[in-house]
């Protein structure tokens, strides 16, 4: 695609900018590459490609089963409760 010092220049001044000379040739350079890959992807026959929102085919990934389970670890099965507080040993000496 052709973009013109006039084409930057323009959208320059849309997007509020002041542009140096050096800096319109950059930019036009910058641009046409950015506009030739827009074309590219323009060109790609998408109709049938499927929408994903994870990357990944739907059917490959499902729920997890709703099963009921202890939360508890083995430890706090094991641990000796007093009073409704688990009691362990003494850590400092008195």
């Amino acid at each position: 695609m052709k973009l013109s010092p006039r084409d930057v220049i323009k959208l320059a001044q849309l997007a509020k900018l002041d542009l140096s000379p050096a800096e319109i040739k950059i930019y036009q350079k910058q641009l046409v590459k950015v506009l030739d890959y827009v074309n590219k992807i323009n060109k790609l026959k998408l109709d049938k490609i499927k929408e994903s929102l994870t990357g990944t085919e739907d059917n490959l990934v499902g729920p997890r089963p709703d099963i009921s389970q202890s939360s508890q670890p083995a430890v706090i099965k094991q641990a000796v409760l007093q009073d409704g507080l688990v009691v362990s040993p003494e850590v400092f000496e008195r």
